[in-house]
């Protein structure tokens, strides 16, 4: 009996021990979410993600949404922030907050489908650019914004190699939609002609 209780002692103290620690560190992980960080601001009847309008055209916001993604923020020994890969779920659901869309297929691929609302950024052309151009090319877009960088899906790794180009010219929050343009059809979401 008195080695339960002292068993029952020790791990009393751990956890109040590592909930204290957990309490005064900075980067300390919250016990509880105040509020769902994907919700729509219907207050507002605005399309907003944590409180931030997504407009992939306003590069004036410099507010950083990287956490919201569960990236660090963090820049790598490269000097810039990796992309992250998302599931067709939190794909679908940047969508509908405003997240800038991104084809990396040839123009053609993406003349005859592609998710609505996004733009044509054809790999193999944008990496033969300098990086003065590709850097003049992608002025107009939030450096700060949500962007999603897609493909065909399956073997297709181009939206991978893409969205590291756009990373690398200060672009905070990229992300890879390996799923590409055929799961995002199969599941019925939004596509343009």
């Amino acid at each position: 009996m008195k080695t339960a209780k002292q068993i029952l002692i020790i791990i009393v103290i751990s956890v109040i021990s590592g909930l204290a620690a957990n309490a005064i560190n900075p980067k300390g992980i919250p016990l509880i979410l105040e509020k769902n960080i994907y919700a729509l601001d219907t207050a507002k009847q605005k399309k907003t993600v944590d409180g931030f309008v997504n407009d992939p055209y306003d590069t004036t916001t410099k507010k950083n949404n990287n956490n919201m993604l569960g990236s660090t923020g963090k820049k790598n020994k490269e000097g810039f922030i990796e992309p992250e890969n998302i599931t067709v779920e939190l794909a679908k659901n940047l969508f509908d907050r405003n997240a800038l869309f991104v084809d990396a297929r040839a123009k053609e691929e993406y003349d005859s489908v592609h998710v609505k609302g996004s733009i044509n950024l054809p790999y193999e052309e944008f990496r033969s650019k300098g990086f003065n151009e590709k850097s003049e090319s992608m002025k107009k877009y939030n450096k700060d914004g949500i962007i999603v960088v897609y493909c065909k899906g399956g073997k297709c790794e181009v939206s991978i190699d893409l969205a590291y180009e756009i990373a690398r010219l200060g672009f905070n929050s990229v992300n890879i939609y390996r799923g590409g343009i055929a799961e995002w059809k199969e599941k019925g979401f939004p596509v343009q002609p």
